[in-house]
């Protein structure tokens, strides 16, 4: 019998603080539609900006699966007047408000057309159609997923193979502990943690078997709450948040001889086998804003703001550091990956940087043993008051 939280969770996905604010009078508003994966980094960057003073902006988002935020920005599909978004209070508003409050809410006055869309994989996975000509693509941070079981099971690995099984078969699989169907916790198939998981281990995301759940926190709660027998599949950095109740299994990879979590070890989060291959499981979030006839954004704000996000140099000058902002969620920068890959699920190849961004990345998530500087370098580049390679 499910608990009372597991209920509640499916029926209240994010608790939010109610607010009489319209969004057109929020500051400089930028509508977003993203995955629900990306609350996190949504809530960070929403402060940092609503208190920029060189460019104060209003992260106004919902979240919703990839593949609907594809369409919405791709078709595209209007957000409906009355509807109610979240955003982040700026420090003038809530001077105690910290990422693990709870959003404000605030209701669309009328129909808008998102300002930027998010998917948190290839957009392949969801559509064979290319862009529009009146949509622009930016690849963003690294994304990771896991297969999580509750932290009392003995279950530390799952392969290929077992997960195949698991998900493909359910109970007929007859891979023990995970053959209660009503325990194994998956995304609906719009959701890129399950589009994610299929393109690795090829089983299509509509014949996956488990309880299809259209929120992360509720996969979250059935996983923490269930048996030593449930498993769910998360998105890395809704996993890291939720560590206390729950361990995210090792995965050994088809034609892999060993078992990897995204971390060099189970305790750490330094995504440093995301970073160099060897855990395999791993997205680039895409994102997307709309251009005219030129190729020019609609709105400068929104691209802005997917230039921040993509590590790209914005002007004018931030008053917050954007590598500390998705270290701190658990992301990986695109300045600090090793590896790249074409499609979802694809063979990974050896990648390199324009620009790296590795020394700093790891100050902020282990410790960097490279040089640090102020101006320059014996060897490498001075950046980010680290020596970086190149």
């Amino acid at each position: 019998m499910r608990s009372l939280a597991f209920l509640i969770a499916l029926a209240i996905t994010f608790p939010h603080r109610a607010h009489a604010a319209t969004c057109d009078t929020l500051p400089n508003p930028v509508y977003l539609q993203v995955g629900d994966t990306q609350l996190n980094l949504m809530k960070r960057l929403g402060r940092a900006l609503r208190d920029n003073t060189p460019k104060p902006i209003t992260l106004v988002f919902l979240t919703s699966g990839s593949c609907s935020n594809i369409a919405a920005i791709y078709t595209p599909v209007v957000i409906k007047a009355a509807t109610s978004l979240q955003y982040v209070p700026s420090v003038a508003e809530d001077a105690t408000w910290t990422p693990s409050s709870a959003t404000l809410t605030c209701t669309l006055a009328g129909d808008v057309v998102p300002d930027i869309a998010n998917s948190v994989l290839f957009n392949s996975a969801c559509t064979s159609s290319p862009p529009p000509a009146t949509v622009n693509l930016t690849q963003g941070p690294a994304q990771g997923y896991v297969m999580a079981v509750p932290t009392a099971s003995s279950q530390t690995a799952i392969t290929f193979e077992e997960a195949y099984f698991v998900f493909g078969f359910g109970a007929a699989g007859m891979i023990a502990p995970w053959i209660d169907e009503a325990q194994m916790y998956i995304r609906t198939i719009t959701k890129g943690t399950l589009l994610a998981w299929a393109a690795n281990i090829t089983v299509p995301a509509a014949k996956w078997k488990g309880v299809m759940l259209d929120a992360s926190q509720s996969v979250v709660t059935g996983v923490a709450t269930g048996p030593t027998s449930a498993i769910g599949i998360l998105g890395a950095e809704v996993y890291d948040a939720n560590r206390a109740t729950m361990k995210a299994l090792a995965y050994r990879a088809k034609g892999q001889y060993f078992a990897y979590y995204p971390d060099s070890s189970s305790s750490s989060r330094d995504k440093k086998n995301i970073r160099d291959g060897h855990y395999t499981v791993w997205s680039p979030t895409i994102w997307m804003d709309s251009v005219d006839g030129t190729g020019a954004p609609v709105k400068p704000d929104a691209r802005y703001v997917i230039d921040l996000i993509a590590g790209k140099t914005v002007t004018p000058p931030q008053n917050f550091g954007m590598i500390d902002i998705i270290a701190a969620v658990g992301l990986v920068p695109d300045c600090a990956m090793n590896v790249n890959r074409s499609f979802e699920g694809g063979p990974l190849s050896l990648y390199r940087p324009a620009e790296s961004c590795t020394c700093k990345f790891e100050s902020l998530v282990d410790t960097s043993s490279c040089a640090t500087c102020t101006t320059s370098c014996t060897t490498g580049v001075c950046r980010n008051g680290f020596c970086e390679d190149h």
